[in-house]
Order: structure tokens, then sequence, then C-alpha cells
């Protein structure tokens, strides 16, 4: 009998032990994936050659579209070598460059105002962009994503606040508001 008892029992150690092979691969595939950018479009679709994230606090004044004086020193010193541009946008015929400007905002103010917002501080950085390469004016995507795609999240505090706590806040929403550049290259062969 208590052989027999024994016999019955054997399969739960079996099961317990597959369960934890089972767990062991997920937190291995878990940890692999740690770490790792998940960008705009980076692996979806045509390939990303380079992913330039601008602070938005250097280009603009809070809540404003015109580009800061530093602003427009920072994209002098990006996009101008010498005078000359540092973009080419040369392409054979499987392949074409493409830049794709993101505004983001943070998630202060009314959603339908940060789209706007978004959308005319990246048509801002494409002016800047084209004063030093002409030739961007075929070859760029406007995008605005307001505070949908959030460098980091904005911790939520209720009631009154202390110092460090609004300070934390700053630097977040600042995180927050940036211009994303995402060079392109786009595959013209995935045609329909």
């Amino acid at each position: 009998m208590a052989r027999q008892l024994k016999s019955s029992n054997s399969w739960q150690i079996i099961y317990m032990d597959l369960m934890t092979i089972i767990m062991v691969f997920f937190v291995i595939l878990w940890s692999i994936n740690q770490g790792k950018d998940i960008g705009i479009s980076e692996t979806v679709g045509d390939q990303t050659a380079n992913m330039l994230k601008l602070p938005g606090d250097i280009l603009f004044k809070p809540g404003k579209s015109n580009m800061t004086i530093d602003g427009s020193e920072v994209f002098k010193q990006i996009f101008s070598s010498n005078n000359q541009s540092v973009l080419t946008f040369q392409s054979n015929s499987l392949t074409k460059r493409m830049l794709v400007i993101h505004g983001h905002t943070d998630g202060d103010g009314k959603k339908s105002e940060n789209i706007e917002l978004g959308f005319l501080r990246a048509l801002a950085a494409y002016k800047e962009i084209q004063k030093h390469s002409p030739d961007v004016v075929d070859h760029a995507i406007i995008c605005t994503h307001a505070d949908n795609s959030p460098e980091q999240e904005v911790p939520k505090f209720k009631g009154k606040i202390t110092k460090e706590q609004r300070k934390v806040l700053r630097a977040a929403k600042a995180k927050n508001r940036r211009i994303t550049i995402e060079d392109k290259i786009v595959d013209l062969m995935d045609g329909p």
C-alpha cells in the first residue's frame, strides 16, 4: 500500500520540476529584454540607422514652439560642418534615406494643444535642419506625439507635494519635452 501511494504522488514532483523549468525559461527571456530601448520605429518595418534625442528645454521655452538661440546653435553644430551640410540624401534604386522628426510634449495642458505644440516644435526643428541641408525638403516626415510616448513616466502625487517630489516631477516632465530625429533607411523594394 505504501509503495502504491508513493508511485501515485511522483507525478506531482515531476510536474513541479517542469513548472520550475518553465518559470526559469521565462525569467531568462525577460532578463534578456531588460535595458533595451524600444524606441520609435526601431523594430517595425524599415531600418533606423540613428536616433537623436534632443532635450526640449534647451531648444524651446516652456509651452512655446519658437526655437531659442541656444537651440538654433545646437542644430548648427549637429547638422553643419564648416558651413556645409553633414546630411546627404543620395540613394540608389533600392533604398531611400528619410528623416523622421518627432515632437514630444509633457502631459500638462489640454491634449489638443499638446498635439499642436508637438507638431509646431517638430516643424521648427525641420526648419532648422533645412537651414543647413536644403535637400531635407523631400526627405522628411514630421510627427507629433503630445504626451503619448513619454521618455520617463511622470509619478502621480496627491495632495500637497514636498520640494523633493516637485523636483522629481519637474525632471520627469523635462525629459518628456523633447525632439527626436530618426535617421531612417527606407527599403523601396517593399512596395505593395
